[in-house]
């Protein structure tokens, strides 16, 4: 299901990216198996790491698209001797504009059978992109996701980051992630090509938890899901990442952005099982959305009639008693701290 914003953005994209061809002249040459996007901005300390990784795959089918967001801090000149040593690597520069639309730039762009998301700031596996092509040549997925690590090879305290789900339609595996409280990334998966960019699938500009938004629009779309249980992407916690930002209010806002535009996809549905799973989507956003309000000192100011509404919605949600009671704990608070503003 594309929603009209995402239909509106794609069609602006294209034609943006049509009217400067030449500058993607070397790309549309290329005949890669998969297409590695690397959305850049400001990482020249950990670049030139994420790049050599990826350089360093043991299947070399590939085109690397780096989008260079504005970066202000050398990032692209870190790198400058191995974009002219490899004739896959691809950079395109664009005004700052956010990771959304740096990945949204990449996926207009791409020539791959499949697209894979990096950030520039983490590493793979060398057998990252050859076994998640494997796997989803073999199960005909849409997405394979592989399991992941910290940047050490850690396990990721306070995340699911190990996957080991038999292959599946994109409801069931929605439905598992969800039930399970997995983390919704793109960074650590595969995604066919010719099934994103027919359901003009884009991330929403100007949030954070752009991750999690497009990955369950996703799923709700794929028709096969595969997983791969090999820890092949290490991910980097950052003290300036959203992990540890302290940037409440827009982080209200984007949740508030999401939750609404599920909100109107479930007046859209008349499938029973997708309209579980959006319920079960709001809720998972509310429980992380009132945590912020709770913890932090936010006001929800216009977005109270979505806050509201997604109560309504997620009333009917089958959770445990334990859930639910922590989930009204802090609407209390929320209202208590309403009330002083």
């Amino acid at each position: 299901m594309a929603d009209v914003l995402s239909q509106r953005f794609w069609s602006i994209l294209v034609v943006s990216i049509n009217q400067n061809l030449d500058i993607f002249e070397g790309i549309k040459n290329m005949n890669p198996k998969i297409s590695v996007v690397v959305p850049t901005y400001n990482v020249r300390l950990y670049i030139r790491e994420c790049i050599e990784s990826i350089l360093n795959q043991n299947f070399s089918e590939i085109e690397i698209i780096i989008v260079n967001d504005g970066s202000t801090d050398g990032s692209i000149e870190e790198i400058k001797d191995l974009i002219l040593n490899d004739n896959r690597i691809k950079v395109i520069n664009q005004k700052n504009q956010g990771l959304s639309a740096a990945r949204n730039t990449g996926i207009c762009v791409s020539n791959g059978d499949y697209i894979s998301f990096i950030d520039s700031d983490d590493k793979i596996s060398p057998n990252f992109l050859g076994n998640l092509y494997n796997v989803a040549e073999k199960e005909n997925a849409d997405i394979v996701r592989s399991s992941f690590c910290d940047i050490n090879g850690n396990y990721l305290k306070g995340w699911v980051a190990d996957f080991k789900e038999k292959p599946g339609n994109g409801y069931d595996i929605l439905e598992e992630f969800l039930d399970m409280n997995v983390s919704f990334v793109v960074w650590s998966s595969l995604y066919k090509t010719s099934w994103i960019k027919k359901n003009k699938l884009l991330f929403t500009p100007g949030i954070l938890l752009e991750d999690c938004d497009f990955t369950v629009r996703a799923y709700l779309l794929a028709n096969r899901i595969a997983t791969s249980a090999e820890r092949l992407y290490f991910y980097r916690v950052r003290p300036n990442s959203i992990l540890t930002s302290n940037d409440a209010q827009k982080l209200s806002k984007s949740e508030a952005v999401i939750v609404s535009k599920f909100i109107n996809m479930l007046t859209k549905t008349n499938n029973e099982y997708e309209a579980r799973l959006l319920k079960k989507a709001i809720f998972a956003f509310m429980r992380d959305w009132t945590r912020v309000l709770a913890k932090n000192n936010v006001c929800l100011a216009n977005d109270r009639d979505v806050f509201d509404k997604a109560l309504k919605v997620i009333s009917s949600v089958p959770v445990s008693f334990k859930q639910r009671l922590k989930m009204y704990f802090k609407v209390f608070l929320i209202k208590i701290k309403s009330r002083r503003q």
